[in-house]
C-alpha cells in the first residue's frame, strides 16, 4: 500500500474563491483504488470559466452537489498526468500501463497533486502533443463536438448543402473548435465577435470564414450578406440575454439557436425576440455527454486526439500559473481581453 502526503486545493463550502477556497494537504491510500480505476500524478490542469462558476454554485455551473459537513471537495475535472497505479481490472492493464502519460476527463478533483480516475476517462497521449495541449483538450473539444451534434439534429431533413452556422464567442476556446470541426464536416460558419480587435486576431488565426465584429451597427446586415442568399438554420450562443434576442433578428424562420453558456451580468432573455420568427431555443450543458455511450464518447476522445495533432493553434495558452499561486490563476480567468487557457501546473 502507497501512503503519501499531498496538496490539493479545497473548499468546505461554495463561495467567492478568494474566501473559501485553500490548500490542504491530503492523504492518499491507493489501496482505496477501484478494479477498474488509476491513480494518476497530475502534471498540468486547466481552470475554465465553468470551474469557477462551481467553486462560487452560480447556476451557470449546474446543479450544485451538498459539501457533506467535515468533508472538503476539490474542483477541476481534467488535466493531464502520469499513471502510478492501475485497478487490479483486466481491461486497465491491456491498454494502459503504469508511468504512462495520459489526458483525462471526467475525474472529480483535478486541482490536486494527485487523482483517481475511472479508466474509461483516460486518453493515452502521443509524445508529439506537449503537456500544455493535453491538459485542456478534452472538455472543450467535447463541448464543440456536442454542439455540432446537437445543431446538425435541429436542422429540418432533407439538409442540402450549403449548410450555414452562426457563432458568438467565436474568439472563445470552444468558439474556435466549433469552427474548426465545422470546415471539417463541410459546413460554413460566420462567426461573431465583439470587437474589431478580435475579429482581426481571429481572422488571422483561423482564416476563410466571415469573421464580423458585433461593435459595428450594421453587423446583422453583414451577416445576411455572407449568407449569400442561402438560409440560416442554426446560431450558436455562448453569452446568453440580449445575444439571444440579437441572434433571434437574424436567424431564418424556424431556426434552432443553441445557448452553452452566459456571461456574468446575463440579465434574461426576452422570449417573445424568439416568437415573431418562431425561433426554437436550446440549451445544452456538459452533464448530457455522460449520458452518451461509451463508444460514442471514446469517437469524442478520439476527435480531440486528431485535433491536438493537427491544429495544435487552436490549444492557446493564456498563462501558466504555480500551484500556491492558484488565486492568481483563478483571477486571470476573468481578465478582459484573454486569450486562451489558464493552466495551473503542479509542485515539481
Amino acid at each position: 500500500m502507497m501512503q503519501t502526503d499531498f496538496k490539493a486545493i479545497v473548499q468546505s463550502e461554495y463561495g467567492a474563491p478568494e474566501k473559501v477556497l485553500k490548500i490542504a494537504k491530503r492523504q492518499l491510500k491507493s489501496d482505496k483504488l477501484g478494479a477498474q480505476e488509476a491513480l494518476l500524478k497530475v502534471i498540468t490542469r486547466p481552470i475554465h470559466v465553468g470551474d469557477v462558476h462551481i467553486v462560487e454554485a452560480l447556476p451557470q455551473g449546474g446543479p450544485v452537489a451538498p459539501i457533506p459537513e467535515g468533508t472538503l471537495r476539490t474542483p477541476g475535472f481534467e488535466g493531464v498526468g502520469t499513471i502510478v497505479r492501475l485497478g487490479t481490472g483486466t481491461n486497465a492493464a491491456k491498454r494502459f500501463f503504469e508511468g504512462q502519460r495520459v489526458a483525462f476527463f471526467p475525474a472529480n478533483g483535478s486541482w490536486a497533486e494527485y487523482v483517481i480516475v475511472n479508466q474509461n476517462s483516460l486518453l493515452a497521449l502521443p509524445n508529439e502533443i506537449p503537456d500544455q495541449i493535453a491538459a485542456q483538450m478534452l472538455i472543450n473539444t467535447i463541448t464543440a463536438s456536442f454542439l455540432i451534434r446537437t445543431g446538425h439534429n435541429s436542422i429540418k431533413p432533407p439538409i442540402t448543402p450549403p449548410v450555414y452556422i452562426l457563432q458568438n464567442a467565436a474568439a472563445s476556446g470552444v468558439g474556435r473548435l466549433l469552427t474548426q470541426i465545422a470546415f471539417d464536416r463541410g459546413v460554413r460558419p460566420i462567426r461573431l465577435v465583439r470587437s474589431l480587435q478580435s475579429a482581426e486576431k481571429l481572422n488571422f488565426a483561423l482564416p476563410a470564414a466571415p469573421v464580423i465584429s458585433t461593435s459595428d451597427i450594421n453587423w446583422k446586415k453583414q451577416v445576411r450578406n455572407a449568407l449569400e442568399g442561402h438560409t440560416l438554420e442554426v446560431a450558436f450562443d455562448a453569452l446568453g440575454g440580449k445575444a439571444i434576442d440579437d441572434l433571434a433578428e437574424v436567424v431564418d424562420e424556424g431556426a434552432t439557436i443553441i445557448n452553452f453558456g452566459s456571461l456574468e451580468s446575463n440579465t434574461g432573455t426576452n422570449i417573445f425576440s424568439l416568437a415573431s420568427n418562431n425561433v426554437a431555443l436550446r440549451s445544452i450543458h456538459l452533464g448530457s455527454w455522460f449520458r452518451l455511450s461509451e463508444s460514442e464518447k471514446q469517437k469524442d476522445f478520439e476527435l480531440a486526439l486528431n485535433l491536438a495533432k493537427n491544429h495544435p493553434a487552436l490549444f492557446e495558452v493564456a498563462h501558466e500559473f504555480s500551484f500556491d499561486d492558484f488565486q492568481k490563476a483563478v483571477r486571470h480567468v476573468f481578465t478582459p481581453g484573454k486569450a486562451g487557457i489558464v493552466l495551473l501546473k503542479s509542485p515539481k
